[in-house]
């Protein structure tokens, strides 16, 4: 029950629970969880590393310590680089994550769709 809710029923994540469980013998769920993140971790990098944004990182780490409006965003952007972010530019970069289904828009907060990537997001 503990990897359906935190791997939140997404199959993949319970699949690469089951198989670790029972093919490699890892029978801790937090170690299985810690691989899950460190993998998570390196497709974010690796994503990162084509779109070459410092932006998007930040935006990912904002967004994996939990759902966020818009505006937090954009104000939490504007200090972390210590400069305006133009309205235009976060709606741009805001949109890719989202097309990728990276990142989700639930009503008028963005979120990391997926709970293990979340984790992932904040190691960034």
């Amino acid at each position: 029950m503990r990897a359906i809710n935190e791997f939140d029923g997404i199959i993949g994540w319970l699949t690469y629970f089951g198989y670790s469980y029972a093919v490699r013998g890892i029978a801790d769920f937090d170690t299985v969880k810690k691989m899950a993140v460190e993998m998570a971790r390196n497709e974010l990098i690796n994503l990162l590393n084509v779109v070459r944004s410092v932006r998007y990182r930040t935006i990912l780490k904002i967004l994996g310590e939990g759902p966020a409006t818009w505006s937090v965003i954009k104000s939490r952007l504007e200090v972390i680089e210590g400069r305006y972010v133009n309205d235009a530019s976060l709606s741009s970069l805001l949109s890719n994550p989202v097309g990728m289904g990276i990142v989700e828009k639930r009503g008028d907060e963005y979120v990391i769709a997926d709970p293990i990537y979340a984790a992932a997001a904040r190691t960034l």
